[in-house]
């Protein structure tokens, strides 16, 4: 049976602050604090936290609130909900999941883990609607925005650096020859594919290269929608994602076109493995690791710091990952 003082041999600590910072008292500094937590589930440790939390009124639970639009095809949002159950699992702190459906989003319901007081702070992953967002930052200001940011100005906000994600990726097409390119994804939808749709803009003026509005790649409630890609006068997308990304590969192929060979094209997620119809999709890579890592720090010490003042956005950079999809265009301007 593992004890106090193992855990405080590992550390080279004192027995004495073992006990402090199980225990939730003075005297030691948070980032020991964690260390230690960290160590003693490391090894096996149970304490039991319940004197604990009557003392502090924490249930030490952090809930993870998601809507359901996000949950399809693409395992994106489910590897950022397992990364934040895993650094979770390095605290005292326990993850807990809330699925919002579209209706109760639009009638802004409040959520479950919210009405019945069960966690200390929230993680919002992904975009949701002002209306929604300001529901939640009323009843609490204990939450931090995952993959999104909002200038509400209450909550700290983590999200990817799109806009260099983006400009990095339409400079490659550029570089490889191709002047007509075209942007798919509606800026309007979400703060990430408007970051990436400026990126792009950023590229094509830098190179003296003229660019057309975004193609609208879904409606109001975020479902994908209808769109057309017009290859005639067109050489490279840039698309806001890699599921978007098969879905224009799709298109391409019924029109007898491929890729890389008579179109180029760019996503994002590095997810083409699994969303691109076979294509190796040169793709940024988000940094989930540093992303989740991020949100849970900042929310942590907004939970356990009685004065804590809101960072505001942190942008993580993530990196391009080169594979098939970009070739010169067969036919130069």
């Amino acid at each position: 049976m593992v004890r106090m003082s193992d855990i405080a041999r590992e550390l080279a600590v004192s027995t004495v602050t073992v006990s402090k910072a199980l225990a939730g008292k003075d005297g030691v500094s948070n980032s020991l604090r964690r260390r230690i937590e960290q160590k003693a589930a490391e090894m096996g440790y149970i304490y039991n936290n319940l004197p604990r939390n009557l003392l502090l009124g924490r249930m030490f639970n952090v809930g993870i609130i998601i809507s359901s639009k996000y949950l399809g095809e693409s395992p994106f949002y489910w590897t950022f909900y397992r990364e934040l159950l895993h650094i979770l699992k390095r605290t005292s702190y326990l993850g807990i999941l809330e699925v919002v459906e579209s209706r109760d989003e639009a009638g802004c319901m409040v959520p479950d883990l919210l009405k019945a007081n069960k966690v200390d702070g929230l993680v919002i992953l992904g975009q949701f609607s002002d209306d929604y967002l300001s529901m939640i930052v009323a009843r609490t200001r204990r939450c931090v925005f995952l993959d999104f940011y909002s200038d509400m100005g209450t909550c700290d906000c983590v999200a990817s650096n799109n806009f260099l994600g983006s400009y990095n990726l339409t400079k490659l097409l550029i570089e490889a020859g191709h002047q007509r390119i075209r942007f798919i994804g509606s800026p309007s939808a979400t703060t990430s594919i408007l970051d990436r749709y400026m990126g792009f803009c950023k590229a094509m003026v830098e190179a003296g290269l003229p660019y057309e509005e975004a193609v609208e790649d879904r409606d109001h409630t975020g479902a994908y929608i209808n769109f057309s890609l017009w290859p005639e006068h067109t050489s490279a997308y840039v698309c806001n994602n890699d599921q978007l990304a098969g879905i224009v590969i799709t298109k391409l192929q019924r029109l007898n076109l491929q890729v890389p060979r008579d179109i180029s094209i760019v996503g994002f997620d590095n997810e083409s493995d699994v969303v691109t119809a076979g294509v190796g999709v040169t793709s940024l890579e988000v940094n989930i690791a540093a992303m989740c890592k991020e949100a849970v720090d900042l929310l942590l010490e907004n939970i356990e710091t009685g004065d804590y003042r809101v960072r505001g956005k942190v942008f993580v950079d993530g990196r391009v990952v080169v594979k098939e999809s970009i070739a010169a265009p067969r036919f130069m301007p």
